[in-house]
Order: C-alpha cells, then structure tokens, then sequence
C-alpha cells in the first residue's frame, strides 16, 4: 500500500479539496475510489500543514459524498433493469437475492441508506442499487444526507484527532484495515444468508 500512500500525499499536495472531492464523488457514485483513505489522510494533513483546513475538508466532503450518491441512484434508477440483468449473467446474484434485496430497501430502506455509508463496499454500490430496486427517492435522499454528514465528520475528526499519534494515517489503516474489512464482509454475509433465508421460509 506504499504506493497508494505516496499517491495520495503527491494528490492531496497537488490538489488538495479537489482531490478530496473527486475520490469521495467517485467513491459514492459507484466507482472504486479510496474515497475514505483520501478522506482521512486529508484531515491528518490539516492538522500539520496549513494548506487543507478541516472545516472546509468536512463541507466539501459531505456535499461531493451527497452529489457522488445520488448521481449514482439516478443512473441505478434509469438503468436498473440492465445492471440487474447484468449481475445475474456475471456475479453470483439470482433472481431470489434481487427480490430479497427490494424487500429489505422497502422494510429497511432508510436505516440501510444510513448505515451502508460507514460499510466498506456497500457504500460504493449501495445509490446505483438503491436506484435500480426501486426505492422511494426522497427517503434515500433524507437519510443519505444524514448518513454522509454522519460519517465525513467520523472519518475527519478521527483523521485530524489523532494525527500526532500516528505519523502516517495508511500505515496504521494498513495495518488494522484487512481485519476489520474480513469482520464486515463476514457479518454482512451471515445477515444477508440468514435474511434471504428466512423470508423465502416465509413466503
């Protein structure tokens, strides 16, 4: 990862908000960007160099987080039947997890929009997926708001918190971000067996 640290450095030195904003548009509109590394590692160098400041690092984060997501809802919503069709030819999703995953968008679908902003991945895929099952676009709209204000300013001031403990913010997520990463996936396939599971004994 050393080499996506100097990548980022020479980015952030070069770009500074706006390299901020195009990982974190990326990111949340469906593409895979280190949309939280730069996030982080932006808010560690606004503690040490005068150039990045926090407060606009927070702003402009949560605004290019809210765009990056509903660019990519929108483009879930118009294409939805494509990228459907297409993960069913290409990745291991059948007809029985596309409906699974409506039915947890209808039940749960503001919590889930909230809560998939601090899961690594989902927060990726999760405005195109919103999109193409249908959800209600005002719901996902209120709670994406909520949860990119929720969650730049957790990475942001965690980032700027403790940037004299650590001297480089990647090496520590380095170290920490592969099991943590492992945890996350793990419980998020036992939660999604166990809930397609149940709602197919249901219906």
């Amino acid at each position: 990862m050393r080499w996506l640290d100097h990548a980022l450095q020479q980015l952030l030195s070069s770009r500074g908000y706006w390299a901020v904003c195009i990982a974190l548009f990326g990111e949340n509109a469906g593409l895979p960007l280190p949309g939280e590394s730069t996030l982080m590692l932006a808010s560690f160098y606004a503690h040490k160099h005068s150039g990045l400041h926090i407060q606009w690092i927070v702003l402009a984060g949560i605004a290019t987080c809210i765009l990056g997501d509903n660019l990519g809802y929108f483009v879930g919503h118009r294409y939805g039947d494509r990228l459907i069709q297409w993960s069913e030819k290409h990745l291991p999703i059948d007809e029985q997890d596309v409906e699974a995953g409506r039915d947890l968008i209808k039940r749960h679908g503001g919590m889930a929009a909230f809560s998939a902003r601090f899961i690594f991945g989902l927060r990726t895929i999760f405005g195109p997926l919103a999109g193409s099952l249908g959800m209600d676009w005002r719901r996902f709209l209120k709670y994406n708001v909520l949860g990119a204000i929720a969650w730049v300013c957790t990475m942001a001031f965690v980032g700027y918190g403790i940037a004299n403990a650590f001297q480089s913010m990647l090496g520590y997520l380095e170290k920490a971000s592969w099991s943590i990463a492992g945890g996350i996936f793990l419980a998020g396939y036992l939660f999604w067996r166990h809930y397609k599971h149940s709602r197919a004994r249901a219906s």
